[in-house]
């Protein structure tokens, strides 16, 4: 009884990708190769074609964990810009496993970049719950209430992450923002100052920023952001 024979081994992607695509042109209905040729593809960034080959394996339903390659597929989406397909397959992957952190935060992103900010909100709600000290969920949640109209909660949850991570120059930017929309010049002034600490080069932001309009004739606003 032999061993079997030699067989060479992929010495890296360009080779693994031609080495599964052999594979494959003999046994065209192992879909597990079309799986390892898709991640293999996915590696070297051919995102499109790892796309397809994903995509031929969920209509052939011949995937146990169709989460995993919906993920992938709505991450190789995201990776090329087509945001609205990225939302549409995290969406799924949501469907699929409920209990996904990672996927409704994902699900969420693609809808607040797609100005979706009731589904976003959804989301992000959903994550502050889930998990409550995720300072990104509860920055998130803040960034959507205040695209929707609703300042307060933006600021309840801006005010949170904060407490959270009190070093996110982004969090204590936005803070100032919508302060300073508020007209609260106080506040705007402390949360603006504490940004630019952690973060310096939001000075330049901070210049041309057309919510900072209410702090613009301020001394001490000028001195900020060295005008």
């Amino acid at each position: 009884m032999t061993l079997g024979r030699l067989e060479k081994k992929p010495q890296n992607e360009e080779s693994e990708i031609a080495y599964y695509k052999q594979l494959l042109r003999k046994s065209p209905n192992r879909y597990s190769y079309l799986n390892f040729l898709a991640d293999a593809l996915f590696r070297q960034a051919e995102y499109v074609e790892a796309i397809h080959c994903w995509k031929k394996i969920l209509r052939k339903r011949v995937v146990n964990d169709s989460y995993r390659v919906l993920m992938k597929v709505a991450q190789a989406y995201e990776l090329i810009g087509e945001i609205e397909h990225a939302f549409y397959y995290y969406g799924k992957a949501v469907e699929i496993n409920p209990d996904s952190l990672n996927a409704i935060g994902k699900y969420g992103q693609m809808a607040y970049v797609l100005e979706n900010f009731e589904d976003a909100l959804d989301a992000f709600k959903l994550l502050t719950e889930r998990e409550p000290y995720n300072e990104i969920a509860w920055h998130n949640l803040g960034l959507t209430y205040y695209n929707l109209g609703y300042h307060d909660q933006a600021l309840e949850s801006m005010e949170h992450s904060s407490t959270l991570d009190d070093e996110s120059a982004e969090t204590w930017y936005t803070l100032a923002t919508i302060y300073s929309e508020e007209y609260n010049f106080s506040e705007a002034l402390i949360a603006l100052e504490k940004a630019l600490l952690i973060d310096p080069s939001l000075q330049e932001n901070a210049r041309k920023d057309q919510s900072f309009y209410s702090l613009k004739d301020l001394s001490l606003f000028r001195f900020m952001i060295k005008a």
